[in-house]
């Protein structure tokens, strides 16, 4: 299963519409795993994603899934800050 966020953004003077997406929940029953499944399941959100024109795609991957999204070209930022209670 898998789950695509969209977020609008703020509009820029550039660029009136601006939305981005979040991979989240990306999970692989036990039975399946090792079978391409998750890499069929990630292609795919890309592929959809980009249809969409969204502006970037971002993922907060588990150590278990880390290099599968290394392997899509996904790279570290330092862009992101976070705030948690």
């Amino acid at each position: 299963m898998g789950w695509l966020a969209i977020i609008d953004r703020v509009p820029g003077p550039e660029h009136f519409e601006r939305r981005s997406g979040y991979l989240q929940s990306i999970y692989v029953t036990e039975p399946r795993r090792s079978l391409g499944v998750g890499t069929a399941l990630v292609e795919f959100m890309i592929g959809h994603a980009r249809g969409l024109n969204l502006q970037y795609l971002a993922v907060h991957p588990s150590d278990a899934s880390y290099s599968l999204y290394r392997r899509f070209g996904f790279t570290e930022s330092q862009r992101v800050l976070e705030l948690r209670w």
